[in-house]
């Protein structure tokens, strides 16, 4: 096995751009997995507290949904690019997501608000669908983006 030396390993600034990504089988511990994940990232780069709150909140709301959709595992990114962060969930249903997040959950329903909270809170979110070649068999990417997420 082949060793790399620390000299090799990139010593690249907190405010530079990098991506990290993570597979989750369909299993009820997917989203404690991810807002793990996500915290662990985060706090690495030092991004602000309210950022990763946010971002672990969405994290934990997307993945649920996507999980309730299929019964296939999801992929998450993290990508800092251009002083914004990306967070993305892909699953493999071809369906979007409704186009009025969180209307009609009632008061005491437990499921129905996972994209009105991650509108509420990132400066911008969407979908797209996913043809062919970029991720196996299609599907869709959900994503939740934030500004300048540097401490």
């Amino acid at each position: 096995m082949t060793e790399l030396a620390p000299h090799h390993l990139s010593e690249s600034p907190l405010d530079g751009d990098w991506e990290y990504a993570l597979r989750i089988p369909h299993s009820l511990l997917g989203p404690g997995i991810v807002r793990a994940h996500v915290r662990a990232v985060l706090s690495r780069y030092q991004v602000s507290s309210a950022v990763l709150g946010n971002a672990q909140l969405v994290a934990s709301e997307l993945v649920t949904n996507s999980l309730s959709c299929t019964r296939d595992s999801v992929a998450v990114r993290l990508l800092r690019t251009g002083g914004r962060l990306r967070l993305s969930v892909w699953d493999s249903s071809p369906y979007p997501p409704p186009r009025s997040p969180g209307v009609g959950a009632g008061p005491d329903d437990e499921c129905g608000r996972g994209l009105w909270l991650t509108r509420a809170c990132a400066d911008d979110w969407g979908h797209h669908l996913v043809i062919n070649g970029r991720r196996d068999g299609g599907g869709k990417e959900v994503w939740a983006e934030w500004r300048a997420p540097s401490a």
